[in-house]
């Protein structure tokens, strides 16, 4: 499961096997890591955002894209780029934590429709 708390991401992953009877409770915060993360988008689907102002702050997105997934100035950038051109896709709480971040700063989004 994938959550966001106090404007984080938070990632959990239980499981258990029941012929050598090994159980597993693992969990971070941040981005999940990439198996469980294509696991939410199978079994969940996608959302997507984009910016209703193409004039909004760069600046404001970036840091939203930095403040949330640890991106780089680059990768922040591109994020800003794409979220600005078509949209951004992710997990629905991904997708949802980045429009709660950027409405808290003035950038308003709408949903371009699920993946």
């Amino acid at each position: 499961m994938q959550i966001a708390d106090r404007g984080r991401l938070r990632w959990e992953f239980n499981w258990s096997c029941s012929n050598c009877g090994i159980e597993s409770d693992d969990g971070d915060w941040g981005q999940a890591p990439g198996f469980i993360r294509d696991l939410l988008l199978a079994e969940h689907g996608s959302s997507c955002i984009k910016v209703v102002d193409p004039d909004a702050s760069g600046a404001k997105i970036m840091k939203v894209f930095r403040d949330i997934f640890g991106e780089s100035m680059q990768e922040a950038m591109n994020s800003t780029r794409g979220l600005k051109a078509g949209g951004h896709s992710g997990t629905h709480v991904e997708v949802r934590l980045i429009a709660e971040k950027l409405d808290a700063s003035g950038i308003r989004v709408q949903s371009c429709g699920p993946e």
